[in-house]
């Protein structure tokens, strides 16, 4: 019970930290839900154990050209930048400068200096730099949209990949697909009744079917359908999935200390009304001081996140 792997085991760990059961702790189970979600939060918006940083990869559609914008997942909560997607970052072909550099002057590293190539490519890269620049976009993660700030009609062709780089909350909660999957053996493709999997999974992600098979995504390919990296040992028809979280962020030191004081400041709030009351055997409530002594905790907590384990600077800085 020492280390927490669930919410269950969590809220229990936090009670008794605060005295529960020796201690009647006066919360109500729904209140120390809600400050374990505002825990979490605070935990994935600005702790560096709160989220990972991965980079998704979107194939342009017609319709993100027609509407000016690709959508991005639910899980992700920073975008930090887009690859260029200009003709410097295509494969390498025959007429290429790169090409004719590795061609000529470094047909044998053993007798020749890399110096004077890598020199070249920080001038080539400062030149690609110089005349296309990178993307400019504008993220919004309530919208769940990013928008790019370019000549879609030049720009870009359906078909062209462009690659996000971003981070993820680091969520410890098993969750639940909406609706329901159909598929066969024949086929990588999954199909969804009434699912959004856009909005609850990522590509590479583990989701656990009803039937007791692991899958994992390759790549999603609307709201409603998804290939898998391989076949499904039997069909499946109307089967529902879930996604297993990250259980091992109910064991960290920061999250276990911040949502223990925010339930202990609920706890104080609770019995704020009745300070001063006298119980029989002559305890006398003091909400106003569980309080005091809460919002000094999580003052401290939150002057140690943001100068010790904040998020990564390029999040805050672009």
């Amino acid at each position: 019970m020492a280390k927490p792997t669930t919410r269950a085991t969590f809220k229990d760990y936090c009670l008794r930290r605060l005295g529960h059961p020796v201690i009647q702790i006066n919360v109500d189970d729904d209140q120390v839900e809600d400050r374990i979600d505002d825990a979490l939060q605070f935990f994935e918006d600005y702790h560096f154990d709160g989220c990972e940083q991965m980079y998704l990869k979107h194939q342009i559609t017609q319709a993100d050209i027609d509407r000016r914008w690709i959508y991005c997942p639910d899980p992700v909560i920073f975008v930090t930048g887009i690859i260029p997607f200009d003709q410097s970052s295509s494969s390498v072909n025959m007429f290429d400068l790169r090409y004719q550099l590795r061609l000529h002057d470094l047909y044998d590293f053993t007798s020749v200096s890399y110096v004077s190539y890598e020199i070249t490519m920080q001038h080539i890269r400062t030149l690609n730099l110089l005349f296309s620049g990178t993307p400019l976009f504008r993220f919004n993660r309530k919208q769940n949209r990013i928008f790019l700030d370019i000549d879609w009609s030049r720009d870009l062709q359906v078909g062209q990949y462009v690659v996000v780089e971003c981070y993820r909350a680091m969520r410890p909660d098993t969750v639940t697909l909406t609706g329901t999957l159909t598929g066969t053996t024949t086929s990588n493709t999954i199909t969804g009744t009434g699912t959004i999997f856009d909005q609850e999974v990522i590509e590479n992600d583990i989701i656990t079917l009803s039937s007791g098979q692991e899958v994992q995504i390759r790549t999603i390919n609307s709201p409603t359908s998804i290939t898998i990296a391989s076949s499904l040992t039997t069909n499946i028809t109307a089967n529902t999935a879930t996604k297993a979280g990250v259980t091992d962020v109910w064991n960290d030191k920061f999250l276990k200390n911040y949502a223990t004081a925010k339930i202990k400041y609920q706890w104080g709030t609770n019995l704020s009304k009745f300070a001063g009351i006298q119980m029989p055997g002559g305890v006398t409530l003091d909400g106003p001081r569980i309080m005091q002594e809460a919002q000094i905790e999580l003052d401290k907590l939150e002057e140690e996140m943001y100068t010790i384990s904040s998020m990564p600077s390029e999040i805050f800085v672009g």
